[in-house]
């Protein structure tokens, strides 16, 4: 977890430091002009950035080789940033966590999901379609904590940490006004998946990298205002992530037998958003 939260600290204070570049640039714009030539200004170019915020409903499927699959519902929030000006440099940061119980006719599985990436690439604007197009790669950083607790009511305690390439595509398309619809594509190979086992001594165990994770979300972003800054965007969503097999092995050189994990994670994000 140390590391997550480097990750997450250190991504928080780059945001800060450009939004606040960002608002000087716009306080020395209104210097040198009214606030009305301002806002046609933003209306004909297009804000640059934007925030979205908002809480989401997620059911999940958990397949475990050679075991009971396990099925529950989750609870969450989420948060991003993206700057995608016309024909130019496209970055951003997502933030989400997910949290709730799964049960299968072997027990049942408390889960807490948190993943954080960052988002490095550029985006390209077809204006006579109205349409943009952002290609991007990054790094990215996920945390599972599940504790499982069997009829007996013993229980173990489980906990994942992944470090992923996430390399993607944003495709938007504006056919009116007051409307965009959006295909948001994630693929998430592995790079350093890892997993400690409580009570059993805490050692952390490396897994081997799965490749075929991925996942896909369609914004429906509605906007009401004639400035358009303000906008409400519900967003259908599926994903899929896998654990690898344990790869540790004893003294002797027997497997220790971890089986690998299958997650389909499936539901709808509301947000608020504003743009600026």
């Amino acid at each position: 977890m140390k590391f997550s939260k480097f990750l997450l600290a250190f991504t928080f204070l780059s945001l800060s430091s450009f939004i606040f570049s960002q608002n000087q640039e716009l306080l020395s714009k209104k210097d040198d002009g009214s606030e009305l030539e301002i806002q046609e200004g933003n209306l004909k170019e297009g804000y640059s950035s934007r925030i979205r915020i908002g809480a989401d409903y997620t059911h999940v499927h958990m397949g475990i080789d050679g075991c009971p699959s396990f099925n529950g519902n989750l609870g969450g929030g989420q948060f991003s940033y993206e700057y995608n000006p016309t024909d130019a440099f496209y970055g951003g940061v997502k933030a989400s966590w997910k949290q709730g119980k799964m049960h299968a006719s072997s027990g049942k599985r408390s889960l807490l999901y948190i993943d954080a990436h960052e988002r490095l690439g550029y985006t390209l604007s077809l204006d006579e379609y109205a349409i943009d197009w952002s290609f991007f790669t990054g790094i990215g950083y996920r945390y599972y904590s599940q504790k499982f607790t069997d009829k007996t009511h013993d229980h173990l305690v489980f906990r994942y940490n992944y470090i992923y390439i996430p390399v993607g595509m944003v495709f938007e398309y504006a056919p009116v006004d007051y409307f965009t619809l959006g295909v948001d594509f994630t693929w998430m190979p592995q790079a350093y998946p890892t997993v400690a086992i409580h009570p059993l001594g805490g050692a952390r165990w490396i897994l081997s990298n799965e490749l075929a994770n991925f996942a896909i979300s369609i914004p429906l972003d509605f906007t009401f205002n004639d400035a358009k800054e303000f906008h409400l965007v519900i967003t259908p969503f599926y994903e899929r992530w896998k654990d690898g097999h344990s790869k540790a092995k004893t003294s002797t050189g027997v497997p220790l037998g971890l089986p690998s994990n299958t997650y389909d994670f499936a539901g709808v994000d509301v947000n608020f958003g504003y743009s600026f």
